[in-house]
């Protein structure tokens, strides 16, 4: 499958997008997790037979995309309209998700608020954002405020070589191959004046979010998707409490769970495990 670099321009702010597919493909947005970008998809979208024409974002903030303003945060209800504006200049009224960790996350979201755009959605380990209970929203604000600003005056880390970088990545994503990593790292490093690299994401990514959705929040999104979900939930995947998954999962009017051996990046590290219910499940009418 080949694909096509562009840039949309989301009212200012500048998306890079990666595009698989033929045109008049099935229009799919994919969304990757957080600090992934676009590459996270390079091992299993050019492994789909079936006719879809995929679009995988480089979120703001992300890959080669902009990141917001100085002043700016990176809420979870803003990346639905990233979501939907980036459909509408693709030209594309109807389409699907595939969404992995946080894409799934925000997919959840996208999905009641913009319920007769959304055909079907599939959740690569992830269901539905981190919810907070409604009285600790003061200590979060508080905290995620606090946590930019040690950002700010904090250097960026730098490295001497791209080995270095896939040393630091695989501290944090230890199921996946160091072949695996480079796919994120063409996205995700940068070289400065110097000669070093460094990660190229928005510093504010790594602070914690300024506000949360309640649990009971969450719930009413996830009870509001009408169209069908598949949920691919790997064996070592993220941890997510039982009491709140089983909630979650009998939240989802039409949901299909697959469970499949492997960890949280099972798409780039095995997708052979996924791709062919994937790609039957997205190409269905």
């Amino acid at each position: 499958m080949e694909w096509t670099e562009q840039r949309l321009d989301l009212s200012g702010l500048e998306v890079a997008v990666k595009i698989w597919g033929p045109k008049g493909g099935r229009p799919v947005l994919a969304l990757h997790g957080w600090l992934d970008n676009a590459g996270s998809f390079d091992a299993l979208i050019p492994s789909l037979r079936q006719p879809l024409q995929i679009a995988a974002l480089d979120l703001p903030g992300h890959g080669r995309s902009d990141g917001r303003g100085a002043a700016d945060a990176y809420h979870f209800v803003d990346w639905v309209a990233v979501v939907l504006q980036s459909a509408d200049a693709l030209g594309w009224e109807e389409f699907s998700i595939l969404g992995h960790s946080m894409g799934a996350a925000i997919a959840s979201l996208v999905a009641p608020v913009a319920e007769k755009r959304i055909e079907r959605m599939v959740f690569l380990d992830g269901l539905g954002p981190w919810s907070h209970p409604a009285s600790e929203v003061v200590d979060q604000l508080r905290k995620g405020i606090a946590e930019e600003a040690l950002l700010r005056d904090k250097d960026r880390r730098r490295y001497e070589t791209v080995e270095a970088m896939l040393d630091a990545l695989g501290k944090s994503r230890d199921d996946v191959s160091r072949e695996r990593l480079r796919l994120l790292l063409k996205r995700g490093a940068r070289r400065d004046k110097k000669g070093k690299w460094y990660f190229c994401y928005d510093r504010k990514l790594q602070a914690a979010s300024r506000i949360r959705l309640t649990e009971g929040q969450v719930l009413t999104f996830l009870s509001s998707i009408l169209c069908p979900v598949l949920l691919v939930r790997p064996r070592w995947g993220w941890p997510v409490p039982e009491e709140i998954m089983e909630r979650r999962l009998a939240a989802i009017p039409d949901l299909e769970m697959m469970e499949v051996e492997g960890g949280h990046h099972v798409h780039l590290e095995t997708p052979e495990r996924i791709v062919d219910r994937v790609g039957q499940f997205l190409a269905q009418q």
